[in-house]
């Protein structure tokens, strides 16, 4: 924040600095606290013990470094009385109950936006706004699970950009959802190589998405990476976890889930790997594990799950969802109109 980088230029790299006590610098290395807890939200200050306290926790601070060298000591590390599921379902195939026509043998980056199936003013929202400055470079596809069937094939019929794949559609079923996604897009479309997941509540800059490069062959994940996250111990928060399902106070660096590309290479090792490891319903913190213990690489770019309307690759609000009327109002004064045609042509 700018405050913060204020204090750091004017104490910490001018002349002043060398002019004060040891203990007023140290007090000031900490007087963003301060107004932290005036300006964030109450969850924020609410975590803000826990984070401080996961900060001191080296092991879970190492981006791509592996907790230990081989997969079930790296597992073990993480879950140390708890075995991977023996009915785990991650890596099984989900088929398709519809299919996007969207989608051709030249695109080698497809966008997937996660979206529920009675979410079709968001699905409007992107439709009407980014989707068509990132086309005809990059497909843009949503990604259901059940519900509303005939309106979600009627939606399909109109655009050609539903994906509705077989299983229950639910925040609990979230990472079963990505796993579903990737086993589609790895059967199905062959010629793809990168996979951009995206929520259905965000902003995307198109050109800045499409200044961001991959290799061919690499094996990684690229997005807002996090570090020093605690387990939520308030039940009452769907980003609740109980320490039955992960017994650390604190979560490994892992990739914000609202908006990250994942090379085509990373997400056949994840669906190859993920039922050595015991499930978690938060699938950034699942992925988070996987990637440590699977050595899939994260690599950071702030432009992603940016709250802001300035600098942004990916702007989303994670704290609250915008209604599809707000993320209209902030589609336009983004400045980011381009091309705005409506894709059914009306």
């Amino acid at each position: 924040m700018l405050w913060r980088r204020l204090i750091r230029v004017t104490f910490f790299k001018s002349p002043l600095s060398s002019k004060l006590s040891p203990l007023k610098l140290l007090t000031l290395q900490f007087a963003w606290i301060i107004p932290y807890l005036f300006l964030t939200n109450y969850l924020e200050r609410s975590l803000l013990p826990f984070r401080l306290l996961c900060y001191t926790q080296s092991n879970f601070l190492g981006v791509n470094t592996p907790l230990r060298d081989d997969l079930r000591s790296c597992v073990k590390s993480f879950f140390p009385v708890r075995e991977p599921d023996t009915d785990c379902g991650l890596n099984q195939r989900i088929n398709a109950r519809i299919e996007p026509r969207i989608v051709e043998d030249s695109h080698q980056r497809v966008v997937v936006i996660r979206s529920a199936p009675k979410s079709a003013d968001y699905r409007n929202f992107v439709r009407r706004s980014w989707a068509p400055t990132l086309q005809p470079e990059v497909a843009t596809v949503f990604v259901t699970g059940l519900g509303n069937d005939d309106a979600l094939q009627k939606e399909n019929d109109d655009f050609g950009d539903i994906l509705q794949l077989d299983f229950v559609d639910s925040y609990k079923n979230l990472t079963l959802k990505m796993m579903a996604i990737y086993g589609y897009i790895l059967r199905e479309k062959p010629n793809i190589q990168d996979i951009i997941v995206i929520n259905d509540d965000t902003i995307v800059n198109a050109t800045a998405l499409h200044q961001i490069s991959t290799s061919s062959g690499e094996t990684y994940m690229l997005g807002k990476v996090s570090r020093g996250y605690p387990r939520l111990l308030m039940w009452w928060l769907p980003w609740y976890v109980p320490g039955t399902m992960y017994p650390s106070m604190c979560y490994p660096p892992f990739t914000q889930g609202s908006s990250f590309i994942i090379t085509r290479s990373a997400a056949q090792r994840i669906l190859d790997g993920i039922c050595e490891v015991p499930a978690i319903h938060l699938d950034d913190v699942m992925m988070g594990v996987v990637a440590n213990c699977l050595r899939v690489e994260l690599r950071h770019n702030e432009g992603f799950d940016h709250h802001t309307l300035d600098e942004f690759v990916v702007f989303h609000y994670q704290y609250s969802r915008f209604s599809a009327a707000e993320m209209h109002a902030l589609w336009r004064r983004s400045g980011l109109d381009g091309d705005r045609r409506d894709p059914s042509g009306r």
